[in-house]
């Protein structure tokens, strides 16, 4: 449509501008200059401005400047191509607008200039003449008809094959959610049910190691046997809600498993939390605290003792989780041998590298990325999930 209203421009333009009277300044010739002004203008509004072809009112409105100017320009010259743009008025409307609209506005700019064709042109051909542009004005009409009734199927065949799509997708969401509940509900069954058993096993060898005096070291290790077992379990149960889509803070698992780390692994941790908190999907949940477990494991067996600092920060781009360590030099001896052969974290951390590799694909499975690598003396783990 566009490329057909330069096209019109340039043939009435060449057409005004070969046909007597010439546009000018004064009398008709200043009426054949507003005229086509007329014409110019409207059509450059029409292909310029794409807001006008949602609006109705601006559309009628060129189409009566169209078809007044041509019409004007048919009366007064007689041998210009003025039908051009009057027939394009028309085609316009049935573009654009509604048909009932259309028809209203296209009617009488049709009838007027097969009346002033009639009146100008020779009395032996000025009927056929008369029909002739009120046929091109018709065909003209009709086939934007069709092209418009055409588009709006498309469209709507769009809207279909859109709808149908998002109810696939829906199924599709639907029939893993219904898988990963079945899978949730088999692991907390089993696992629920086996490590119960283990910790209620455990509690009794506990009583009876407190019962016979056994040694302390054993009874110990069958003390903290059943603290595992018990986080093994909650563990357990954190994985399962996880896939059932429920929602745990993760600040709260970052504080349970900085405790946890306190106690167990004897690290230094400070855990702080910056920015605004947002709600995470549990799939991105148990990413990070996967990967915050994996990194802190490695900084008690690499590098035993030193400081640690855990950070949750909430950007409006994204949840970072930065876990960085200082180091610990290796210990020497008389000699300067390493002390059982103990390495720096650097020389450790570019070991077989599992534990980082699965991190990080941990992380990318849910959208995000992990940057680790050495900082100074120490470590740093970083993940970052898009918001």
């Amino acid at each position: 449509m566009h490329l057909m209203l330069w096209v019109v421009m340039v043939l009435t333009i060449a057409s005004v501008l070969q046909s007597r009277p010439h546009p000018g300044v004064t009398g008709e010739r200043l009426v054949i200059s507003l005229a086509l002004a007329g014409c110019v203008l409207s059509l450059t509004i029409a292909a310029l401005a794409r807001d006008t072809a949602k609006s109705e009112a601006a559309t009628a409105a060129l189409s009566l400047v169209l078809g007044v100017s041509g019409n004007t320009l048919a009366f007064l010259q007689s041998a210009s191509m003025a039908v051009v743009p009057v027939s394009t008025a028309v085609a316009l409307v049935f573009a654009r607008l509604r048909p009932r609209l259309a028809v209203l506005l296209a009617a009488p700019q049709t009838v007027a200039i097969a009346a002033i064709t009639a009146y100008v042109s020779p009395s032996r051909n000025a009927f056929q003449v008369a029909v002739a542009c009120a046929l091109l004005c018709v065909v003209l009409g009709a086939v934007y008809v069709f092209a418009r009734q055409a588009r709006l199927r498309h469209d709507h065949t769009e809207l279909l094959l859109a709808e149908l799509e998002d109810s696939r997708e829906a199924q599709a969401r639907a029939a893993a959610v219904a898988e990963r509940t079945r899978i949730a509900r088999e692991l907390h069954d089993i696992l629920a049910q086996s490590l119960s058993a283990l910790a209620v096993q455990l509690e009794g060898a506990r009583k009876l190691a407190e019962r016979d005096q056994v040694a302390s070291a054993l009874h110990q290790l069958i003390v903290r046997s059943g603290e595992l077992t018990r986080e093994g379990l909650s563990d357990a149960r954190r994985a399962v809600a996880a896939l059932r889509g429920d929602d745990i803070p993760m600040a709260d698992q970052l504080t349970t498993l900085v405790g946890r780390c306190r106690r167990d692994l004897a690290l230094p941790i400070t855990l702080s939390v910056a920015g605004q908190p947002r709600t995470l999907a549990p799939e991105t949940n148990l990413a990070l605290y996967r990967g915050a477990q994996e990194a802190l494991t490695n900084i008690a067996r690499y590098a035993a003792g030193s400081p640690t600092a855990v950070v949750l920060h909430y950007t409006p781009q994204a949840t970072v989780l930065t876990i960085s360590d200082q180091g610990r030099a290796a210990r020497t001896d008389n000699d300067g041998a390493g002390t059982n052969g103990a390495v720096t974290p650097v020389e450790a951390w570019t070991g077989s590298g599992n534990g980082l590799r699965g991190m990080r694909e941990r992380i990318e499975q849910v959208g995000g990325v992990t940057h680790a690598g050495p900082a100074g003396q120490g470590w740093i783990v970083e993940m970052e999930i898009p918001a």
